[in-house]
């Protein structure tokens, strides 16, 4: 007889808290030669206003949801792991066995490097889809980081997640600041990201609230990242001692003439391009980090630049981009020729449409942001340390 195994999940509504959170509970059933029922705890909690009982999910795309339904996937995917291995080695599975052999690994898993694995591999996943290539090298170079304290610190490979506290915390800043020698702004992209792993810690039940809740990080110093108008006119106006870097000049010009950023404009293609009942030509694309629309009126500038560049890539995009690595190598060159008494990266030039060509001419930030494809218009405020022109 076929030994078959369904989970039904649901929530405990006698253990609601008072922030309308109730645990996630969950019951194997295995039918089969012998049939058996087990129950057991998914050890995190789900809000019961968002809970759909017949979907067995929780509804909407707020973080609260979008994390716990994540964690019901994880769920159910080893819980069948688990069933399909006992089945491989057993002619009779119980739903108890299933549920020892989940809770076990469960246990098992409750270390900061493991945890931390975990994430990467699901951020792995969703590359491509919601999340950046370059934000997935970021959360594994931390790892790395992470992994080369634990062992310089303390002598070990990996450590309970529990025993990391704010003192762990300080001792990492301090690491980071010291014996790496790095700079405010990449240390707390690191701490950041060891944060995201205490938050799903956090979430999981493996402890009850995260160690960063008193951490202070130092704030790195404010850089201005746009260029100014004098500095963008001799930027724009030079000629460069080679063809590479007159190009990456204009790849830099239509940058800042239309707020593109770098790995948006490589995927430019003509399906991009849409033209208006008044015929002004756009470009409508989807940002690559946000997945949010982004929609640009081409001016004089980077029309001439599509129009120089027609047809030169060999893949069919709008424009032959360099690496963004090149680009940046001749920016800093070129910043030098030109007068410009500190280095530039290509991010300024988004950085320089926010500021000068919206902001300082006074568009409201709020289309600014819509412009530019900000989930948040926080993001925005950013960019609004230029001046204003007053007419």
């Amino acid at each position: 007889m076929k030994t078959e195994m369904k989970v039904l999940l649901y929530i405990k509504r006698s253990g609601q808290d008072k922030d309308g959170l109730s645990p996630l509970m969950g019951r194997i059933a295995v039918r089969g030669k012998n049939n058996s029922i087990a129950q057991f705890s998914c050890k995190f909690k789900v809000d019961v206003r968002l809970w759909n009982a017949t979907a067995q999910r929780c509804t909407g795309k707020s973080r609260m949801a979008v994390m716990a339904n994540r964690e019901i996937e994880r769920t159910l995917l080893l819980l069948r792991q688990r069933f399909n291995e006992l089945k491989d080695i057993k002619e009779v599975v119980s739903a108890e066995e299933v549920k020892n052999a989940y809770q076990g690994l469960a246990e098992s898993q409750d270390t900061i490097m493991k945890l931390f694995a975990e994430l990467n591999e699901e951020y792995a996943l969703r590359v491509g889809v919601n999340r950046s290539a370059t934000s997935y090298y970021h959360y594994t170079n931390t790892y790395r980081h992470l992994a080369t304290f634990l062992k310089d610190k303390y002598r070990l490979s990996d450590m309970p997640v529990k025993q990391l506290d704010e003192n762990f915390i300080e001792d990492f800043d301090m690491y980071m600041r010291t014996v790496k020698r790095f700079m405010p702004k990449t240390i707390l992209g690191h701490v950041n990201r060891l944060k995201s792993v205490m938050m799903l810690a956090v979430f999981r039940g493996i402890i009850p609230f995260s160690p960063f809740k008193g951490y202070r990080p130092q704030k790195p110093e404010f850089k201005q990242m746009y260029l100014t108008e004098e500095e963008l006119g001799k930027f724009a106006n030079m000629t460069y001692d080679t063809p590479n870097r007159n190009f990456t000049r204009d790849m830099f010009l239509f940058s800042c003439w239309t707020g593109i950023c770098y790995c948006d404009m490589r995927a430019l293609t003509e399906k991009n391009l849409v033209k208006a009942e008044d015929g002004s030509l756009w470009i409508h694309t989807e940002r690559q980090k946000t997945g949010t629309p982004e929609c640009v009126r081409l001016m004089e500038i980077p029309l001439a630049i599509l129009e120089k560049y027609k047809g030169m890539d060999a893949d069919g995009k709008l424009l032959p981009m360099l690496t963004k690595e090149s680009m940046n190598r001749h920016l800093k060159k070129m910043s030098v020729m030109c007068g410009i008494n500190r280095p530039i990266s290509f991010h300024q030039a988004r950085h320089t449409f926010g500021s000068i060509i919206c902001l300082s001419q006074g568009i409201p930030i709020e289309t600014v942001s819509k412009i530019m494809g900000h989930k948040h218009i926080k993001t925005t405020q950013r960019y609004a340390s230029a001046p204003r022109l007053v007419a």
